[in-house]
């Protein structure tokens, strides 16, 4: 039996920071895509476990600023479908989509630092290594990163 290249949770983890990333669950899945098509065909670049997630995230990371899907504004799908009153298992979905959109809208490298850092994909270190900074520095970041979501947060209409 082949080994896997990523398990099945290591990919849901990476379809949460895509879309926190681009707050859009299509492009989400289209990142994930194209990711993985780049990494079937770079099998030899990615052979340690610990090097595979890093470079999964880090090409998620480019991937998404290269081809600038948080400046998407498109509406998730779960909130142009309408919601029938009384349809409460709804409303946990659409209220994780308005999180992911608000969190889209978060700058770089807050954005990528705090998905990391919520969605416990990588230790502090290999946070601040992949953005490039310093652990102090790291903890700014991931504070304003914070009082930025809260304020997107606010703006949100009830």
């Amino acid at each position: 039996m082949p080994t896997r290249l990523f398990t099945s949770t290591t990919l849901a983890e990476m379809y949460r920071f895509v879309l926190l990333l681009t707050g859009d669950g299509r492009v989400a899945e289209q990142v994930i895509a194209e990711t993985l098509h780049e990494a079937e065909a770079k099998l030899g670049e990615i052979r340690q476990e610990t090097s595979r997630k890093a470079w999964l995230i880090q090409r998620i990371r480019q991937r998404c600023q290269r081809e600038n899907v948080a400046n998407d504004q498109s509406v998730p799908r779960l909130l142009r479908t309408p919601v029938e009153v009384g349809a409460s298992r709804e409303i946990l979905p659409i209220e994780a989509f308005i999180v992911a959109q608000r969190f889209s809208t978060l700058p770089e490298p807050e954005r990528s630092a705090l998905a990391l850092f919520y969605l416990d994909l990588l230790e502090v270190e290999e946070i601040g290594r992949l953005l490039k900074t310093s652990t102090e520095d790291l903890a700014v970041t991931l504070a304003d990163a914070r009082v930025l979501l809260r304020e997107a947060m606010e703006a949100t209409p009830a």
